[in-house]
C-alpha cells in the first residue's frame, strides 16, 4: 500500500487524558435506565380494581397412578389447573358453569360440614380429596366422601379434565 509523503497523521488520544474515557456506556446506560418506566401509559388515576376472590380451591391425589390434581376457582370465573394428566394452564367458566357451581357449593352446606371424613376402610388406591372454600378446608378419602360433596367433586373433576391442556 503506498502512503503520500505528505499525509500527516492524527495524533491518537490517551486513554488517560479523556476525563469522561470509559464512562460514556455507563451515562448512557444510566439514561437508559432513567426513561425505561416513562414508555407506559399509567392508565386513569382513581381507585384500584380488587382482585377477584377465591371461590373454591380443591385438590385431588392419589389412586393407583398417583394422580395428583389442583385446581381454583376464582370469582370471576378464571380458573387455574395443574394437573397430572391434564397438564397447567387456566380457561374461564361461562356463567351457566359459574352459577352451576355456586349452587352445588351453597346446596353442600360447607359451614355444616365435618373438617375430615377418613374412608371407613383404608385402602391403598384411594383418592384424597381437599375442598378449601372461604375460611373452610374439608379433606375427604374414596369411600368416606359425604354425600354433600359429591356433586362439587364430581364437577371439580369434570372441569379439569374437560378444559385441560392434553384434552
Amino acid at each position: 500500500m503506498r502512503q503520500c509523503s505528505q499525509a500527516k497523521t492524527l495524533p491518537q488520544k490517551k486513554k488517560g487524558k479523556d476525563p469522561l474515557y470509559g464512562l460514556w456506556p455507563l451515562c448512557i446506560l444510566c439514561a437508559l435506565l432513567l426513561f425505561a418506566g416513562c414508555t407506559e401509559d399509567a392508565g386513569p388515576p382513581g381507585e384500584k380494581p380488587e382482585p377477584p376472590g377465591v371461590l373454591i380451591e380443591y385438590s385431588r391425589s392419589g389412586g393407583i397412578a398417583g394422580v395428583m390434581d389442583y385446581a381454583v376457582v376464582f370469582s370471576d370465573g378464571w380458573v387455574v389447573y395443574n394437573s397430572t394428566y391434564h397438564g397447567t394452564g387456566g380457561f374461564t367458566l361461562g356463567a351457566a358453569d359459574m352459577d352451576l357451581l355456586r349452587g352445588l357449593i351453597r346446596d353442600a352446606d360447607i359451614p355444616g360440614l365435618e373438617d375430615n371424613y377418613p374412608a371407613p376402610v383404608p385402602g391403598a388406591d384411594y383418592y384424597a380429596y381437599r375442598i378449601i372454600v372461604g375460611n373452610r378446608t374439608i379433606s375427604t378419602e374414596t369411600t368416606g366422601i359425604p354425600p354433600p360433596l359429591v356433586p362439587v367433586i364430581t364437577t371439580m373433576d369434570e372441569l379439569i379434565s374437560r378444559h385441560g391442556a392434553s384434552s
